[in-house]
Parts: structure tokens; C-alpha cells; sequence
């Protein structure tokens, strides 16, 4: 996979428009009340799908930055908590991680694309970096799911 077709990914999950509602617009103007808001039955909330987006994404950038070299195994359904009190600094949180990935993708050469994540983690980044484009996908589209769901979505930016 190219660094081409990875940063249009990564744009039309995070910031860009295209065939869906991309993670920024589908997070414009929702509320504290909006984002702690679920359904009966339903597992996650907006506010705790933002803070599980921000930890994968995070720990991957910390990967691909040799800050953390082996990661250590973590139970996949705490990482949708929302223990935080300020909904505007948890989604600043995530838009400062997708940012840094954004620039870490338009200067990537396809040499560090075609490179190893970790010797434990003998996957390449390209295969890595496009699965966490899709899993950004699926928490994108289950956002604005719940926002239709409570009638806060505004159908004008997208997606009717």
C-alpha cells in the first residue's frame, strides 16, 4: 500500500469529506450531554468511543516513535472510559493525536511503510496503518449513528 492511498485514507477518516462523514465533522458541535449519551443496549457512548480512538491511535503513534518499543497487553474494553470531566479536552486530545499522525503519514517514505512494526509485532506499517484507517472508519460511522439516534445530527453536513 502507498503513502499516497494511506494519507487519503487517513484524511477522509479524520478531516476530510468523501464518501462519509469524516471523525471531525461527525464530532462538530456535540455537547458534553450529547457525548456521555447512549441508548439502552448500546456499549459505547461518544464521549467513550473519542477517548478509545485517542488511546489506540496514541499507542500506535508512540510505536511508530519508538517511544514504546513493546507494548504491553491491555484489556480492549477499558479503553472506552470516561472517567475525564472535560469533554473539549478529551476531543482536543484526540484531534492533537490525529494531527501528529497526519504529519508523521506525509512524510513517511515507503522504506518505513514497508518496515516492521516491532520484532514482536513482525506485521509491516502499511498493513498496521491501513487497518487502524478502517478501525477509525467504524468508531466514525458508529458516532454518527448515536448523533442520528439522538437527533443531533444536522443531515445538511453529510450523509442523510
Amino acid at each position: 500500500m502507498s503513502k499516497e492511498v494511506l494519507l487519503e485514507q487517513f484524511k477522509a477518516c479524520y478531516d476530510e469529506n468523501n464518501w462519509f462523514v469524516s471523525l471531525k465533522s461527525a464530532l462538530e458541535g456535540v455537547s458534553a450531554e450529547q457525548a456521555v449519551w447512549k441508548p439502552a443496549n448500546v456499549d459505547n457512548s461518544i464521549w467513550e468511543s473519542v477517548n478509545h480512538l485517542a488511546y489506540w491511535n496514541e499507542r500506535y503513534l508512540q510505536i511508530w516513535r519508538k517511544e514504546m518499543t513493546d507494548p504491553q497487553d491491555v484489556e480492549n474494553k477499558s479503553t472506552f472510559r470516561s472517567s475525564e470531566s472535560d469533554w473539549n479536552a478529551a476531543r482536543e486530545n484526540l484531534y492533537r493525536v490525529m494531527n501528529e499522525w497526519k504529519s508523521e503519514l506525509e512524510s513517511v517514505s515507503e522504506e518505513q511503510l514497508n518496515g516492521l512494526i516491532t520484532e514482536k509485532y513482525r506485521f509491516p506499517w502499511y498493513s498496521a496503518l491501513g487497518h487502524q484507517n478502517v478501525h477509525n472508519a467504524y468508531h466514525v460511522g458508529q458516532i454518527l449513528l448515536l448523533r442520528k439516534l439522538q437527533g443531533s445530527w444536522d443531515h445538511e453536513k453529510g450523509v442523510s
